[in-house]
C-alpha cells in the first residue's frame, strides 16, 4: 500500500466523519475551489457553479459549517466580509484524497 494511501486511510480511521466529505461531491467541490485561493461567499457559490448547483444559500452555509467543524476550512472576517479559506489539514486532506485517487484509480 502506498504512504498516500496510508495516510489517508490513517485520517479516516482518527476522524471517520472525514468519509462524509469524500462522499459528498458538495464538499469536495468547496474544498477544491478553497484550495486554489480563499474566498467569501458571493465569491464561493458564484465557483461552484463551474462544479455543482446548489439550491439554496442555507445548504451552502451547512456545507461551509461542516468543513469548519472538521477543521478543513476557516473564516475570517475582511471589511465586513466573511472570508474562508482551506486549513493545513484540509490542504493535506485534498493533497492525499487526489493522490490516492490518481495513483489507485478510486472512488
Amino acid at each position: 500500500m502506498s504512504d498516500n494511501k496510508n495516510n489517508l486511510i490513517k485520517m479516516f480511521t482518527e476522524e471517520p466523519k472525514l468519509l462524509d466529505v469524500v462522499n459528498s461531491n458538495e464538499h469536495m467541490a468547496v474544498l477544491n475551489i478553497l484550495e486554489q485561493n480563499s474566498a467569501d461567499f458571493l465569491n464561493l457559490k458564484k465557483d461552484l457553479l463551474k462544479y455543482i448547483y446548489i439550491k439554496k444559500d442555507i445548504i451552502l452555509y451547512n456545507i461551509l459549517e461542516s468543513l469548519i467543524q472538521k477543521d478543513l476550512i476557516k473564516k475570517i472576517g475582511v471589511n465586513e466580509n466573511k472570508v474562508y479559506y482551506i486549513t493545513e489539514k484540509g490542504k493535506k486532506f485534498i493533497n492525499l484524497y487526489k493522490d490516492t485517487k490518481k495513483e489507485f484509480e478510486i472512488w
